[in-house]
């Protein structure tokens, strides 16, 4: 497995922990009335800008975990974190696929709000679409790696 692999293995987890809490956080203030109001998109923002620290801190974490899991596994105890053109092409094709549905969620949202939304609610079409985008460029590294696609 190499070092980028694992590394996207780290990514899908960040972003998974990242969802469901703050994805069950946001769904409750919502529900709960707590967006509601002249302060209510504050409020949100404040709870979204707190994704970002926690993403990069749990990031960091779990990269430096499974990278000394994968040395004690391995019995490597100096493992290689070079990458070569491959890893460089599966890296443009996860970033390729996160832009499309970014940019698809995006759309939805201008859409949906087009429609009658709310613009908290185009605003939380958009954060999930930026999560899906994220997950699903992962996977797509993770396809390509595993299987070639």
């Amino acid at each position: 497995m190499s070092h980028e692999e694992r590394n996207t293995f780290a990514g899908i987890i960040t972003s998974l922990i990242v969802i469901l809490y703050f994805g069950s956080k946001i769904r409750s203030n919502w529900g709960a009335g707590l967006y509601d109001g002249p302060n209510g998109a504050s409020v949100w923002a404040q709870d979204v800008l707190w994704m970002i620290p926690v993403c990069i801190v749990l990031m960091i974490a779990l990269t430096i975990a499974f990278n000394i899991l994968h040395a004690i596994i391995t019995n490597t105890p100096n493992p290689s974190s070079l990458t070569d053109e491959r890893d460089t092409m599966i890296g443009r094709r996860g970033s390729i696929a996160t832009m499309i549905v970014a940019s698809m969620g995006f759309i939805a949202a201008l859409i949906g709000m087009a429609m009658g939304w709310t613009a908290l609610g185009g605003l939380n079409m958009i954060l999930v679409s930026f999560a899906v985008a994220d997950l699903v460029g992962n996977v797509t590294k993770v396809a390509a790696y595993r299987f070639g696609i």
